[in-house]
């Protein structure tokens, strides 16, 4: 029992990790304006650095509810078309319960530590192995996906699509719809490898100290001796 919820409590660790990223790096408009002006998309896109930025930071802000619709008028004409909206629609649903999975995962964490501190003097003991077996299961996924990114991105993030939405909304034809334009494949591949590094300088640090306290610190045999 100890043992599976030390497992529950690395996983939430790096449920709120990842949250954590894409909020501060997915969710930031200067990460995407930083790469409009390192590509010139306002040149290659014909439009304004300003109206790239009002773009990607109207759409943020739709994703983080912190306003009703995402219209962004340039020109005389609606920006965004009906189909680019409603995925986005999709895609602030996704978000937002991602967000709500960190919550439970902040507040199902607590609950095991509190657990673990009132109920078991080895507490940190059970904790730290609990996180190496989940470091262990997360150094295998990201070695099979980053084998995947690393030669076919592409079909990577046609997967990821596919995985979490029920529709083809996120089929976006480059030659009608500016957001697939605004967003490259370059754009989400380099978000997607930032995201990784910012779990992995939070991830780190947890894992060497597990490794230091087990080898270290922690009673020979102690999870038998539940």
């Amino acid at each position: 029992m100890k043992s599976f919820l030390s497992y529950i409590f690395g996983w939430c660790l790096i449920i709120i990790c990842v949250v954590f990223g894409i909020q501060s790096i997915a969710l930031d408009a200067s990460f995407y304006t930083k790469r409009y002006e390192t590509y010139c998309f306002d040149e290659v896109l014909h439009v304004s650095q300003e109206n790239l930025e009002e773009c990607i930071t109207v759409l943020l802000d739709y994703i983080k509810d912190e306003r009703d619709d995402m219209v962004v008028i340039q020109d005389g004409k609606e920006v965004f078309n009906e189909r680019e909206t409603l995925h986005m629609k999709d895609v602030k649903q996704l978000y937002q319960n991602a967000y709500t999975v960190m919550k439970i995962s902040i507040v199902l964490a607590i609950g095991i530590l509190f657990y673990f501190l009132i109920k078991e003097k080895r507490w940190l003991s059970f904790l730290t192995m609990g996180f190496l077996r989940v470091c262990a299961t997360l150094f295998v996924m990201l070695v099979f996906f980053g084998i995947w990114v690393a030669t076919d991105f592409t079909s990577f993030w046609n997967w990821l699509h596919t995985l979490l939405f029920s529709n083809q909304l996120w089929l976006l034809d480059p030659n009608t719809s500016f957001m697939i334009n605004m967003l490259p494949e370059i754009i989400f591949n380099e978000l997607v490898l930032s995201i990784v590094l910012y779990l992995c300088i939070c991830v780190i640090p947890l894992l060497l100290f597990s490794l230091y306290y087990q080898f270290k610190k922690a009673p020979i045999g102690f999870e038998k001796k539940q």
